[in-house]
């Protein structure tokens, strides 16, 4: 009688490699949707960035600059000249406002501080404007529909699956540690740079 054979666990090395095989399958997968959606959003004149930012304010509402950059998971200076563009588009407005003080005991202030009205940090927050939202409104259902027919190969399931691992990835306590040693290789490079004679 033949019974079946084990599978081999996967080692290390294995397990590497197929991390690396997927996440270069992930990414070609996202670029590939990405010049996809983007042609269409030509039309309007808009960037894939700016449509970003004015969907996340549609769907969440008025945001501070921060709030927005880690909504749209990209760096401080990026998201700033996104909003700037797009404020020069008239698509949204920035207002300045303070958020409210930190609570502390009177006790813990300085004597001139005590007993007068205290803000908290001035920030800029972001909305859409009527025109950013007429426009968020006419291309949100056209980029929705393209986006079905780009995934029209896959079903249900496993467009929930999809979703579910791709939020676990961005839940990851991998990341970070990730993200810092990309940050060191650069500042490596960057110091090896310097170093070179001219």
């Amino acid at each position: 009688m033949r019974f079946p054979r084990k599978k081999r666990r996967a080692s290390p090395r294995d397990k590497t490699m197929l991390a690396w095989g997927a996440y270069l399958d992930l990414m070609e997968a996202a670029r590939w949707m990405e010049r996809k959606l983007t042609v269409a959003l030509d039309v309007f004149g808009l960037t894939h960035e700016e449509f970003r930012l004015l969907v996340v304010l549609y769907k969440n509402g008025p945001m501070t600059r921060r709030e927005a950059t880690e909504k749209l998971g990209r760096i401080k200076r990026a998201v700033h000249e996104t909003v700037r563009a797009a404020e020069q588009f008239g698509w949204v407005s920035v207002e300045e406002s303070y958020l409210p003080a930190v609570e502390m005991r009177e006790s813990r202030l300085s004597k001139s501080q005590r007993g007068k009205p205290r803000v908290g940090l001035k920030v800029g927050v972001v909305s859409l404007t009527p025109e950013g939202e007429r426009l968020v409104e006419k291309v949100l259902p056209k980029q929705e529909t393209a986006v079905r027919s780009l995934m029209e190969e896959l079903h249900s399931r496993e467009l929930e699956s999809l979703s579910r691992i791709c939020r676990r990835l961005r839940g990851s306590e991998a990341l970070p540690f990730w993200f810092e040693v990309m940050r060191q290789n650069r500042e490596h490079e960057e110091s090896g740079e310097a170093e070179e004679p001219e």
